[in-house]
C-alpha cells in the first residue's frame, strides 16, 4: 500500500514538472585577454558594499636570466619567471588585500603557482609597492617572481580573488 502511494506521489510530482529535467548550467568561465591589455574589474567580485573598480594589466612574462639569480638560491628543477603587472584603483573605495594581491601563474596541467617574494638584492624584479590596501586613485606597477618546474609551459597570468570563475586571465 505504501509503495503504491509513493508511486502515485512520484507520478503526480513528475506530471507537475512537465516531466523534463532542467538542462545543466555551465559555470561562468574566467575572463581572458592578451598580454599587454588592461581590464577593469569589480573588486571584491562578490558585490560587497565596499566594492571598488580596479584596472589590471600584465605587460609581459619573461624567463629570468640565470645571471640575475646567480647570487640567490633557485630551487632545483625550477625556472624563474618575471611577470610585470600594473594595478590601479579607480574607486570609490580602498581595495583590501589582507593576504596580498591574488596574482598567480597558471602552468600546464591547470596548476596555479603563487608569486615568490623576490630577494631584496634583486634589482631587476621589484614587487609593486602594495600594502594591505590599495587606496582609491592609486596605481602601482612592478614585477612578480615565480618559480615554475623546468619544462612546464606558462599558460597564463591570473588575477584570481576567489574561485576560478572570478579570475581575469592574461594568456601567454
Amino acid at each position: 500500500m505504501r509503495a503504491l502511494a509513493a508511486a502515485a506521489l512520484l507520478f503526480a510530482l513528475s506530471a507537475c514538472s512537465g516531466g523534463e529535467e532542467p538542462a545543466p548550467q555551465e559555470a561562468p568561465a574566467p575572463t581572458e585577454t592578451a598580454l599587454g591589455k588592461s581590464l577593469a574589474v569589480d573588486y571584491p567580485p562578490d558585490g560587497a558594499e565596499d566594492a571598488t573598480a580596479l584596472t589590471l594589466g600584465v605587460a609581459g612574462v619573461t624567463k629570468a636570466p640565470a645571471r640575475d639569480l646567480a647570487l640567490f638560491a633557485v630551487p632545483d628543477g625550477m625556472q624563474a619567471y618575471y611577470v610585470r603587472v600594473v594595478m590601479g584603483n579607480r574607486g570609490p573605495a580602498d581595495a583590501a588585500f589582507p593576504e596580498g594581491a591574488p596574482w598567480w601563474v597558471r602552468a600546464a596541467g591547470d596548476v596555479l603557482v603563487p608569486a615568490t617574494p623576490a630577494p631584496s638584492g634583486l634589482s631587476t624584479c621589484k614587487a609593486p609597492r602594495l600594502g594591505a590596501t590599495l587606496a582609491a586613485g592609486r596605481t602601482v606597477r612592478g614585477c612578480l617572481l615565480y618559480f615554475v618546474p623546468e619544462g612546464t609551459a606558462v599558460e597564463s597570468v591570473d588575477f584570481q580573488p576567489g574561485d576560478v570563475t572570478t579570475a581575469v586571465r592574461w594568456l601567454s
